[in-house]
């Protein structure tokens, strides 16, 4: 259709070269090609790299292996950002660990990248926590440590931070009573289209802009749970109004009637509405700590910084309240709440969650998961990269940071001298040297999010429809690349990929000694006229 409509533009479209298989072998070509260049030019460049990997199935049941690199690709000389680059998606044929480093270091290799290559320049490895990733005996950690010693094999940020909510909400019992009414309503409300209606109804008639309600600390980020919080804390006044109505509505059964009273009874409770403020502070802040690590341009330094800040964060609330927490409380005492009335339960066996036993546990499971071991030591080190953590007489003290820089240097694989030498012009002249910016990138290069993964594959799912479950990995592959790193057609010149085209053998769209293409039967006479018509 799109060769037809080209075509009535005026545009030569040739004889060939229009079909499905067509399309599909040039953008295959074209994705090929460019991430051959892009990888000769890193290699040429000799750039430091991270990779990160995420696997998952596709919606036709295919075990696959997504691949990002994060390098410099520099122009001239200077500092330059290191970017997230989509590499492949690969098909996996054995899920376990050996099955996945296997596939992993062939799709590199396949792309211009060698092992050799590896060894002298790869710095981190950035996955989830899963024991086909991180396991200490066979795992894909074990693997790469065993074949490329210096690598960071680095558990992703945004991974461990739901892991250190999850084990909260394991230890306290009063959230996974809260979460279960959460998840309550968002049935409610996601499988009954009337009672969508009826709530959207009630909103309209309060003058209440009406939030989705999702579900809460379940398997998606963080972000996800304070929005669906949020959504509830918003909505509250037009939910309750809903209860009413569905409580004195004739046309619903007696136990319907039975059940949206006692939703009613639960959600005017005093206890639930603190619980509410206070998973509404808590998340909010949780929230911003997970959008920040999954911004691309973060550092390790930098998101080392933001947790601790975090941290010192909950480890205050015990004596200043959040503002929904404050706000709560305030509505406890007065019993009302939006316009709402509430009541006290008052039961022994129903309290409501004890902030400081909240914050308490949710700041020691954050400092478990992110702030120890080998990640925190890293972190240390970079920090003397700051001036704002240097004294005030440190141009005195030729040595200051010799010790973390020599600690980076033999981590990172850099020469030692040169970076002391680098960082010693950096003391006394305040601006990166350019003896000191192989450190400065490698660091950058580290990865401490795998979000990109799964930005890879939400384009995937958009890409993979139900009515396109049946195209091959490679060519969404392809599709892929092409859409997250593939330049926009302003700057696109085709003219070198027409020429490798036509140098690997292939056909050209002008070749009249091919089969031209088969139109479309368009002799029905009966749906001709109607045609004439429209």
């Amino acid at each position: 259709m799109e060769v037809d409509l080209q075509e009535l533009n005026g545009v030569d479209m040739g004889c060939i070269l229009h079909s499905t298989n067509a399309c599909i072998n040039i953008v295959n070509h074209i994705s090929i090609e460019m991430r051959k260049k892009m990888a000769k030019e890193i290699v040429r460049c000799k750039s430091k790299i991270s990779l990160m990997i995420d696997e998952s199935t596709t919606l036709s049941q295919k075990s696959t292996l997504i691949v990002y690199i994060r390098s410099c690709v520099e122009e001239g000389t200077g500092m330059s950002e290191p970017i997230n680059l989509f590499l492949d998606l690969v098909e996996l044929e054995n899920v376990m660990a050996k099955g996945i480093f296997d596939a992993l270091l062939e799709c590199l290799t396949f792309h211009g990248i060698t092992e050799e290559y590896l060894k002298d320049y790869l710095v981190s490895v950035t996955c989830d926590g899963a024991s086909v990733m991180f396991g200490c005996k066979s795992g894909v950690k074990k693997l790469l440590t065993d074949k490329f010693p210096s690598v960071i094999v680095w558990h992703c940020a945004n991974h461990r931070l739901e892991l250190s909510v999850a084990d909260t909400v394991k230890e306290i019992s009063r959230i996974n009573r809260f979460k279960s009414f959460l998840d309550k309503l968002y049935v409610l409300y996601h499988s009954s289209p009337k009672n969508g209606r009826e709530l959207h109804s009630c909103a309209e008639i309060l003058e209440v802009e009406l939030l989705k309600i999702g579900r809460v600390l379940s398997t998606r980020w963080v972000s996800s749970s304070f929005r669906s919080v949020f959504a509830v804390w918003n909505n509250y006044a037009a939910l309750v109004k809903h209860f009413e109505e569905a409580t004195n509505d004739p046309t619903r059964s007696a136990s319907d009637k039975c059940t949206y009273e006692g939703l009613k009874k639960k959600i005017t409770s005093t206890e639930f509405i603190m619980d509410l403020g206070l998973m509404c502070d808590a998340l909010q802040e949780l929230s911003e700590l997970s959008l920040d690590l999954q911004e691309r341009n973060i550092d390790l330094y930098k998101a080392n910084q933001k947790i601790k800040a975090l941290v010192q964060v909950f480890e205050e609330r015990s004596q200043n309240a959040g503002t929904y927490y404050k706000t709560a409380t305030a509505a406890a005492e007065n019993l009302s709440f939006h316009g709402v009335i509430l009541h006290k339960k008052n039961s022994p066996n129903d309290p409501p969650i004890d902030p400081n036993a909240f914050y308490k546990k949710l700041k020691k499971s954050i400092e478990n998961r992110l702030l120890t071991n080998e990640d925190a030591e890293l972190a240390q080190w970079a920090r003397i990269l700051d001036q704002k953590q240097w004294s005030e007489n440190v141009s005195n003290q030729i040595t200051f940071g010799e010790m973390e820089i020599r600690k980076l240097s033999n981590r990172l694989q850099l020469n030692e001298r040169e970076m002391i030498r680098g960082f010693c012009e950096y003391l006394m002249e305040k601006t990166y040297p350019e003896t000191l910016l192989p450190l400065i990138r490698a660091i950058h290069t580290i990865s401490i999010s795998s979000s990109e993964c799964e930005r890879g594959f939400s384009q995937m799912n958009l890409i993979i429809t139900p009515t396109r479950a049946s195209l091959m990995t490679k060519t969404v592959s392809s599709l892929l690349f092409i859409r997250l790193v593939g330049p926009p057609l302003t700057f696109f010149d085709p003219s070198k990929y027409v020429d490798s085209w036509l140098l690997r053998g292939r056909h050209s769209a002008v070749d009249s000694q091919s089969r031209k293409r088969n139109r479309d039967d368009l002799s029905d006479e009966n749906m001709r006229k109607l045609w004439n018509l429209l």
